[in-house]
């Protein structure tokens, strides 16, 4: 019988880096201080605000949306507009919650571009809006087989 072989400290070729699809540039939820509580309807659950652009945005949430599903959402606080629609593009498991439960991280998309002015005090990096993020080192890890 014969045995194929394996190379088992076959370095991992790294990927090819991430293509930026985004249609606008995300803020995170600390620098947009007028969104102080965030509410998706008709689920009627709360949510905390992660990052948020003229397009869409992405909460952490106790529930399970399903992807494609319609919602609204309303934002608490002085931010304007007070509510828009939106469709859910993404829904995955972010954490565990303190009390035995799951966190998701739900991405919406709003229905249309909501008027979203740049934070104060924030750079833009580049002069195009859908800037990449700065490429970081990949990790290398060898992985043995010891058995």
């Amino acid at each position: 019988m014969e045995m194929a072989s394996v190379a088992l400290n076959a370095q991992p070729t790294p990927a090819d880096p991430p293509v930026e699809n985004r249609a606008a540039r995300r803020f995170a939820a600390a620098l947009v201080p007028s969104i102080t509580g965030l509410r998706l309807s008709p689920h009627g659950i709360d949510a905390r605000l992660v990052n948020i652009s003229a397009t869409g945005l992405l909460a952490e949430c106790g529930m399970r949306l399903k992807v494609g599903s319609a919602v609204a959402l309303s934002f608490e606080g002085t931010f304007t507009p007070a509510s828009t629609a939106a469709r859910v593009v993404r829904c995955a498991v972010a954490a565990m919650s303190s009390n035995g439960g799951l966190l998701y991280h739900v991405g919406v998309h709003f229905d249309a571009r909501i008027p979203f002015e740049e934070p104060s005090g924030t750079a833009k990096t580049k002069t195009t809006p859908d800037a990449t993020p700065p490429e970081s080192t990949p990790v290398h890890v060898v992985v043995r087989n010891r058995w």
